[in-house]
């Protein structure tokens, strides 16, 4: 029998052979994952929308059943706490997942109210202790250097509701809220009325995501929400830390954050001030903090005498009218810390409308802003 001959010039390939192939695949890797991650992000950022949406229902059926005012504030996450926190797992960080009892007592307008059982979970929160964390290291210019409505507080029945839900994944209200720091809570078993603390005033660094064009640490996938309405500035109480509420809440914004690849709109800036005009016989009101006469110089360099004209009350003298440039969150002409926790709502334009503040207060830095909804109908950053 005979056999063929076996080849004796077999070879593999080339080690320049392999070199090239393999360069050939890095490219094409270097060329398709940026596309996939990019691919990624709009997936998670539609989403984000598709969540934002389903807010927005929540508020809006608020409105109907209210009859005109929405919710003055937000705060998102769940009626659920997990008592204790292991941040040293790797898996199963989060134990003793409890309810809020009764529902009621939760922070949130929606929860409490039962228009939300829990709000949209976060597309972007891959690692819920790691959130934890940044709830226990607020900035330490911040209202607190800690989320109150974090988990981990060792207090069952003390909380109401954690700001990103039991596991740290839900979507929260991260911009603050000076203005809603209290709320009343009625007792049905045994008719008690308590004053209880909201934590909208909680202060995230969120605006001004992009300034230096350089994107700032934050968290991805979650929300804002601000209301506004008319302001009639009354009264005789002591405001030097009260801050101007409105009548009721006929407006709001709500927006939502995007990967931080994402730049965004533009349409947070610092809160500005109000113009109010007050006679000069009314120096001695105690509703605008820090002022004794408005017609003196105590009044601060901001204000200024009104010129006589027609229709006008005349300027000096018991019966003259001054124009007050005031922080509208705490009825203050100094230096507010508030104001650098941004706001959606710049000066309402003179001619232009009867409201004294209106949509969008952009300042030249992006906000990481993907979409953001109003009253009715979305912004589209133009009015």
């Amino acid at each position: 029998m005979e056999y063929p001959a076996i080849a004796k010039n077999r070879r593999g390939f080339t080690l320049i052979e392999l070199l090239v192939v393999i360069v050939i695949i890095g490219i094409l890797a270097a060329i398709a994952l940026p596309n996939y991650i990019k691919v990624k992000d709009k997936a998670k950022e539609a989403e984000v929308k598709a969540n934002l949406h389903n807010i927005q229902l929540s508020v809006e059926r608020w409105a109907v059943d209210s009859e005109g005012p929405y919710p003055n504030y937000l705060i998102g996450g769940e009626p659920k706490y997990s008592a204790l926190v292991i941040e040293s797992a790797s898996a199963g960080a989060f134990n003793q997942i409890t309810d809020i009892e009764p529902t009621e007592r939760a922070s949130d307008p929606l929860l409490r109210r039962g228009y939300i059982d829990a709000y949209p979970k976060n597309p972007f929160t891959t690692n819920g202790v790691a959130i934890h964390r940044v709830q226990e290291n607020l900035p330490t210019n911040a209202v607190s250097s800690t989320d109150p409505l974090r988990n981990g507080q060792g207090n069952p029945g003390e909380d109401y509701g954690t700001r990103f839900g039991p596991y740290c994944t839900s979507m929260g209200s991260v911009l603050g809220d000076p203005r809603y720091t209290q709320w009343i809570y009625f007792n049905l078993e045994n008719g008690s009325r308590n004053v209880e603390n909201t934590y909208a005033n909680i202060e995230y660094d969120f605006w001004d995501m992009w300034e230096g064009n350089k994107p700032f640490p934050y968290l991805p996938g979650m929300f804002f929400y601000k209301s506004s309405g008319p302001i009639i500035a009354a009264g005789t109480d002591d405001a030097s830390t009260a801050p101007i509420i409105p009548t009721q809440s006929d407006q709001y914004m709500l927006g939502g954050y995007g990967s931080i690849r994402t730049k965004g709109k533009d349409v947070l800036g610092e809160e500005q001030q109000i113009i109010y005009f007050q006679r000069a016989a009314a120096g001695n009101s105690l509703w605008l903090a820090g002022v004794t006469d408005p017609g003196l110089s105590s009044a601060g360099p901001l204000a200024e005498d009104i010129p006589d004209g027609p229709g006008d009350i005349g300027s000096g003298g018991s019966n003259g009218k001054v124009e007050l440039r005031i922080w509208p969150w705490t009825r203050s002409q100094s230096g507010d810390p508030t104001a650098r926790q941004g706001s959606p709502y710049a000066l309402g334009n003179v001619g232009e409308t009867n409201d004294q503040l209106q949509y969008g207060n952009p300042n030249a830095i992006r906000d990481a802003v993907i979409l953001v909804l109003t009253a009715g109908e979305d912004y589209d950053g133009d009015r």
